[in-house]
């Protein structure tokens, strides 16, 4: 149906201070690049779109299931010399029973850290103070952190009680501790998801991130553009320092984008989002290898998830093998669902393939040749992804025609970067759409994904108010996707495809998304 802070320490403070303010600098560029063309300026002879409509006023989301952090404790004294930053929790094995916790120290030396952790509530007094140090404690791996003189700690929780939440904080007895924060436990029949891309580090951003701590989830999946870095390694800092209250209590994974692409060159394209997050290895891994892999996939339950990098960095070399990945794994995705062992398949990634963005529409060509078959195959179920900095779900579609067989894409650029227009007149696929900030929330329980689009609208529409965002979150959008049928199933239960089939048009489609992305390089 259609629808309408964590303390600072005195040897760390010098640097955020300038991370602060080269970030505010970034967000007044973001703004002004992102208000949209002056086609939307009617004396420029453009018109401006009317505002989509409020499709629903319901109250903000109950918040009295989220776990909440522990306040600071003095059980841990240090000579805060590498205090931990940029906090994030991830999953590279089974979700239910492992987390992967990863963060940041400054300097080429840092002292042996570690994550320490407990799933004992009963240690922590009224004020929620621990009495006594938490008990579990796992050595983190450090490696080197893209373009700048800084290590990434990496550590995995294995045989966590999958019932019960986890605290944890991470540092080191010399070099300083984390405030300690708490992980949900993961359900197994009904569990909740976000999704966003494009969110930097402006004002609306952090009004989004605001937002996000009021809702409970298990997961968050942040469809590309992360921090507009763009090469600035002092940014990605500050969008942790921004963000980790967030994502260090939320499982979080990411897909690249555009604007990671700018963080070096060739192997080392997207080398901050690489050496910064953690995620699952791809099951076919030659080039694309590495802790923040640009594509991957895993399972939650009973919904399959493909995480894939659409093209942005192909200057890598990863995208053959890529595509022959996506091949293969959607098929036995496939096949596992006919069989019952899963009810839903999910891509996630930046780009979205249909768009109705002023200046961008109606498709993205160069994935409608490069994915559209692959996903239409395999009967992929949503398709999520950013990008364009608006709200737009689609119909069950492919290729641009509405099919009750199709796919449904959740296009939710609306991380807070910028707030852009629509073109006049919808395409025939799109069911509802919005102009703002905002987020999706996915409600799974087998058989079903009941989903919200959580938006907030801008103060006007022309350029000099429409990156104002001053309405408040409440629910735009709400619809429901439903398990395949047995016999939609089996429609698309098949084989992969060879190699040479996949890749026979391959020169081509690599000189396209070059292109696309070289475009790419010159918008925000």
């Amino acid at each position: 149906m259609k629808t309408t802070e964590q303390s600072v320490s005195p040897i760390d403070r010098t640097r955020r201070t300038l991370v602060a303010s080269m970030g505010g600098m970034a967000a007044l560029g973001l703004s002004g690049c992102g208000g949209g063309s002056d086609s939307s300026n009617p004396e420029a002879g453009g018109t401006t779109p009317t505002p989509p409509k409020n499709n629903g006023n319901d109250p903000t989301p109950p918040v009295d299931n989220v776990v909440p952090d522990i306040p600071d404790t003095d059980l841990y004294p240090s000579d805060g010399s590498h205090p931990p930053r940029g906090v994030h929790a991830s999953i590279t094995g089974d979700p239910h029973t492992s987390r992967t916790i990863t963060w940041f120290t400054d300097g080429l030396e840092p002292p042996l850290s570690f994550v320490r952790f407990s799933q004992d509530s009963s240690i922590f007094d009224a004020q929620g103070n621990p009495r006594v140090p938490l008990e579990h404690s796992v050595t983190s791996e450090e490696s080197d952190t893209f373009g700048v003189a800084a290590k990434t700690h990496r550590a995995t929780l294995t045989a966590l009680d999958p019932e019960l939440p986890i605290f944890y904080q991470v540092g080191s007895d010399i070099g300083g501790w984390s405030r300690i924060y708490t992980l949900p436990p993961l359900p197994t029949e009904q569990w909740t998801f976000v999704h966003y891309g494009d969110q930097g580090t402006t004002d609306n951003a952090q009004k989004l991130h605001a937002e996000l701590l009021r809702h409970p989830k298990h997961l968050c999946l942040i469809a590309g553009d992360l921090s507009y870095a763009n090469g600035d390694q002092v940014i990605w800092d500050l969008w942790f320092d921004q963000n980790e209250p967030h994502m260090a209590s939320t499982v979080t994974l990411a897909a690249p984008g555009n604007h990671e692409n700018k963080d070096g060159a060739l192997l080392e394209s997207a080398g901050g989002f690489k050496t910064r997050l953690s995620h699952p290895q791809p099951d076919i891994s030659v080039v694309a290898s590495n802790p923040g892999s640009t594509f991957y996939s895993f399972d939650i339950n009973r919904v399959h998830f493909l995480v894939s990098s659409a093209g942005a960095v192909i200057e890598d070399f990863s995208l053959p093998e890529e595509l022959i990945n996506m091949e293969v794994d959607l098929s036995k995705a496939a096949l596992r669902r006919l069989a019952g062992e899963i009810d839903f398949i999910v891509v996630v990634q930046h780009y979205p393939i249909w768009t109705d963005q002023e200046g961008r529409s109606p498709a993205n060509f160069t994935l409608v040749a490069l994915q559209e078959q692959i996903l239409v195959r395999y009967g992929v179920d949503l398709l999520l992804v950013g990008h364009d900095h608006i709200y737009q779900r689609s119909a069950p579609m492919f290729y641009g025609i509405p099919n009750p067989q199709g796919y449904v894409q959740v296009l939710a650029g609306t991380g807070g970067a910028s707030v852009r227009l629509f073109d006049e007149a919808p395409q025939a696929w799109s069911e509802s759409e919005f102009v703002g900030i905002g987020f999706v929330t996915y409600d799974v329980e087998p058989g079903r994904i009941r989903a919200n689009f959580w938006g907030a609208g801008p103060e006007g529409l022309d350029d000099s108010s429409r990156q104002t965002v001053t309405e408040a979150f409440s629910i735009r959008d709400s619809f429901e996707v439903h398990k395949r049928s047995l016999l939609s199933a089996r429609e698309h239960a098949v084989l992969p495809r060879d190699k040479s089939e996949i890749l026979k048009n391959y020169a081509l489609v690599a000189y396209d998304t070059k292109q696309r992305n070289h475009r790419d390089e010159h918008e925000c």
